[in-house]
Formats: structure tokens, C-alpha cells, sequence
């Protein structure tokens, strides 16, 4: 559990320990970019029927290679969309677990309930600091 408060998004994710931050998928999707370069991949691709649309494969491996983040949520970072955050900081709360609706709320649904547990453990820690 992340100590300095500007580590936790609005969401109660401790973003030092989220994949974007972390950079391990974003680096891993690289490191294939420049093996399937390197192997010359890209014309054998249609021999081997299994694989699909070459097109369609880059373009998620391409992705997949941005998902780089390198401030956390507070900061501006992470998904610059994020209805979450934008909702917390419209109505002036430092996390989204204020908000007398957090158990009803449409934008936490997509969170798993564990996950939303795990994250209110977190911001429930923070305040006790």
C-alpha cells in the first residue's frame, strides 16, 4: 500500500502499482514489435492461417505499446478520459468514495466488486494517516 496520498486515484487504485505506470504490458507489447520486425514476421503472417489480419493484430500490438503513463491519476495522468476522476473532482471530492451514491454509482460498475472493496480498504487507510 502506497504511503504518499498523490499515489491513490480518485477511484482508490494505487496507481504504483497499475500496469500503465508500472509500463510492463506497454514495454512487453515493444519488445514483440521489434521480434516480429526482426523475424520478418509480417510476410510469413498470411502462411499461417491462425493469426488473423495482420492490419487488425498491429494495430492492437500498437495499442497496447501506448499504454504508457508516467504521472499519476492526481497528477493528470492515466486515462485522460476517465469519468471517474471527472465526476470526483467536478463535485469537489478527493475521492469518489464520498459521494453518498458510490454503491449505486453507474461509473463504478465496471470496477469489479472486489476491486471497488480493495479501493475503498485503500482510501479508508489514507484517511486514518
Amino acid at each position: 500500500m502506497a504511503e504518499d496520498k498523490d499515489v491513490i486515484a480518485y477511484c482508490g487504485i494505487d496507481c504504483s502499482k497499475c500496469f500503465s505506470h508500472k509500463r510492463t504490458v506497454s514495454d512487453s507489447a515493444r519488445k514483440l514489435r521489434r521480434e516480429l520486425r526482426s523475424a520478418n514476421l509480417k510476410d510469413l503472417w498470411k502462411e499461417v492461417p491462425f493469426l488473423g489480419d495482420y492490419k487488425e493484430f498491429k494495430k492492437t500490438l500498437d495499442g497496447l505499446a501506448m499504454l504508457r503513463c508516467s504521472r499519476m491519476c492526481r497528477g493528470g495522468g492515466g486515462n485522460p478520459w476517465c469519468k471517474i476522476r471527472a465526476c470526483a473532482k467536478g463535485k469537489g471530492y478527493w475521492s469518489c468514495f464520498e459521494c453518498n451514491d458510490v454503491l449505486t454509482c453507474a461509473k463504478l460498475k465496471p470496477i469489479s466488486k472486489s476491486r471497488r472493496n480493495e479501493n475503498l480498504k485503500n482510501l479508508r487507510r489514507l484517511e486514518g494517516t
